[in-house]
């Protein structure tokens, strides 16, 4: 893995689908839509489906007027995927199946430990996101000794990601610049906006947990690095705070 030729000040982190399973309540309450409805199409055809209409939603709301991503922004794109899939469904009432999980989102397996051990090298940890904070609270409480050093959404920002403003925002409120930032997401939406800003990108590639199938389009810029695993950052930041660990003298 190639070295940064500066020490990072500071981890940005995405919480949903980077830190926190959130793809596992669209799948549970997916089951619990199909299973109401009787529908005969499997739990990934109608996430995908539910998916892809929720990012037509927030890629409008992006630079647009904030607007609630699980109070409007979800639940529109659930009522799409109704009327698409020809069900009589009522997706406001039926979004109170999805906002009860969130109580239940579970951490990934190496969120914390990785988390822990990042900030134990002297970085600061950032987590922020999209959902609204009675959610993002909820979520960073499941921790059992890790406190990250600046917690924050964009319901306080006022304004969506991938749009710059928000991660300005939060640069602003840790008084860092983007060039002292790693910015790591799994979301390729994300992605490209953090590497807008300015922020050096480490995109998550996790073999669970993802929502959408995208990886990339050709237009979009490529992050500077790739990892499969939290672990592979907190060795990322090893690798230049203490390079005499992987000094080979053979």
């Amino acid at each position: 893995m190639a070295i940064l030729s500066r020490w990072p000040r500071a981890i940005f982190y995405d919480s949903k689908t980077t830190l926190f399973d959130w793809a596992w309540s669209w799948r549970t309450a997916a089951r619990q839509y199909i299973d109401q409805y009787g529908l005969s199409l499997s739990v990934d055809d109608f996430v995908e489906q539910w998916v892809k209409s929720f990012e037509g939603f927030q890629r409008t709301a992006a630079f647009g007027k904030y607007t609630p991503i699980t109070h409007v922004s979800i639940k529109n794109a659930l009522a799409m995927t109704y009327r698409l899939l020809g069900i009589d469904g009522d997706a406001e009432r039926d979004m109170e199946v999805f906002k009860a999980l969130q109580y239940d989102v579970p951490l990934f397996p190496d969120t914390e430990e990785a988390l822990t051990a990042q900030q134990a090298l002297g970085v600061k940890i950032i987590i922020y996101s999209d959902v609204e904070s009675e959610y993002l609270e909820t979520y960073v409480r499941k921790f059992q000794r890790f406190r990250p050093d600046f917690v924050g959404t964009t319901e306080q920002a006022g304004v969506h990601k991938p749009n710059p403003r928000t991660y300005r925002w939060v640069l602003h409120q840790m008084n860092l610049e983007p060039r002292d930032v790693i910015y790591c997401a799994a979301p390729e939406f994300d992605i490209q906006g953090a590497m807008a800003t300015g922020m050096i990108a480490a995109k998550l590639f996790r073999k669970e947990g993802r929502l959408s199938k995208v990886t990339h389009a050709p237009s979009d810029l490529l992050p500077d690095f790739e990892i499969e695993s939290l672990y592979d950052l907190t060795t990322l930041i090893e690798l230049n705070r203490y390079p005499e660990r992987y000094h080979r003298t053979d």
